[in-house]
């Protein structure tokens, strides 16, 4: 008897054991699928969160009041009258820039220049010249940058969407300087050459055939970097928000920043290293 009894109790602890097992795992389970849904629900709300910020910086409705008070914020007083800019420029970053399209642009320059213009016109402000609102890109704008112009736009105010905040920039008709540029890899990659010009637009490097400089690596961002000739010719490099970092001479720089690059300096693009060479 004791050893039926025996047996009997082990058989119980046993099938408690089992049911004790499965409420784990059912309870694991429960909460596994609680922690994939708040995961998935914070990503979703992190990619609407990235995208509506992209939709932001190109969207009518958006634009229209950042426009305004950059406007307000760049009246001048002669005598009796109050001056608006009549040059109004948007720089986008190149990516969203590009993937805006041309008849986006085309649609948002006619319908911005008619509701600025109307605004300013409510107001009884006063322009140098016929107002006009020009989308262009920046390598070295983060987001977008409003740039406001009087008459032949020689002083703007330049007003960072990212940050906020507002400078003077002089924009002399200076002589253009002309430079080339020259990348030479350290394994059988073959050379890369373009030219850059202080009165162009930047030098774009990037795997995207959209650059003047083109990597194809796959550690290599669509539009990893680009560089840019002062009119003191002075050649900058900027990083534009690359995945894997820009490196002068071995020093990260940091994500949309730029530094001054020379003649021999060793340059990384993600995993590809090389050697800069400029032709004054």
């Amino acid at each position: 008897m004791k050893n039926k009894r025996g047996m009997e109790g082990e058989w119980e602890k046993i099938i408690t054991m089992e049911k004790n097992s499965s409420f784990i795992n059912g309870l694991e389970f429960a909460v596994r699928r609680l922690f994939e849904r708040i995961g998935g629900a914070i990503d979703f709300a992190w990619r609407r969160t990235g995208q509506s910020q992209s939709i932001a910086r190109t969207d009518l409705s958006a634009l229209v009041p950042q426009i305004e008070r950059a406007v307000e914020n760049s009246l001048r007083r002669e005598g009796t009258s109050i001056i608006a800019p009549n040059l109004i420029e948007l720089r986008y970053d190149y990516e969203t820039y590009t993937k805006m399209g041309g008849k986006r642009r085309e649609y948002l320059q006619r319908e911005l220049s008619a509701s600025i213009y109307e605004y300013v016109y409510n107001r009884r402000y006063t322009t140098l010249r016929d107002l006009q609102v020009k989308i262009s890109y920046d390598a070295f704008t983060r987001g977008l940058e409003i740039s406001m112009g009087f008459g032949e736009g020689k002083k703007t105010v330049i007003v960072r969407s990212n940050s906020g905040h507002s400078e003077d920039e002089e924009r002399g008709k200076q002589p253009a300087i002309v430079c080339g540029l020259v990348l030479r890899g350290m394994g059988i990659m073959p050379e890369l050459h373009a030219q850059v010009s202080s009165n162009a637009e930047p030098v774009g490097v990037g795997r995207n055939v959209a650059n003047n400089l083109v990597i194809k690596d796959p550690t290599v961002s669509n539009f990893h970097a680009a560089f840019v000739l002062s009119h003191e010719g002075n050649l900058e490099l900027a990083d534009r928000a690359s995945s894997n970092g820009t490196y002068v001479n071995g020093v990260l720089l940091g994500s949309g920043d730029k530094t001054f690059v020379r003649d021999g300096d060793q340059l990384r693009f993600g995993d590809v290293e090389l050697i800069l060479s400029i032709i004054r």
